[in-house]
């Protein structure tokens, strides 16, 4: 969630992140069909998502845009309760994910946030 924040702004006194940079690295990723799924990326340990490479900028780009399109819908802030009451059962956050989008089927969820990911602009 850091990583949302490293482009942001004041808006009415709240921060709000903006698109940056790793936008066009990710919106290439997925293109190539180069993205892991939600389950995947969440699933993933903590030396395997700060690994070196190619994979570390797309984890972070991955997870940074996940957090957008939550606070783009209004669902951040749901989230992070949600993660933060759970986490104890579920560190993955997996669970908390799919309560807030009121959904079990990440994989389509992710074909939308795909399509939301690319009407964005940098």
């Amino acid at each position: 969630m850091g990583s949302l924040f490293e482009h942001s702004e004041d808006r009415n006194g709240h921060i709000r992140g903006l698109t940056n940079w790793r936008l066009p690295g990710l919106q290439a990723a997925i293109r190539q069909k180069n993205v892991p799924s939600f389950e995947t990326l969440l699933s993933t340990s903590t030396s395997e998502f700060y690994g070196q490479g190619a994979g570390y900028n797309q984890h972070y780009a991955q997870a940074r845009y996940l957090c957008y399109y939550l606070q783009e819908k209004g669902l951040l802030k749901p989230f992070y309760r949600e993660f933060s009451a759970t986490v104890q059962q579920d560190h993955t956050g997996l669970k908390a994910l799919r309560k807030i989008l009121r959904t079990d089927d990440l994989p389509q969820f992710q074909k939308q946030w795909e399509a939301f990911v690319f009407t964005l602009r940098e």
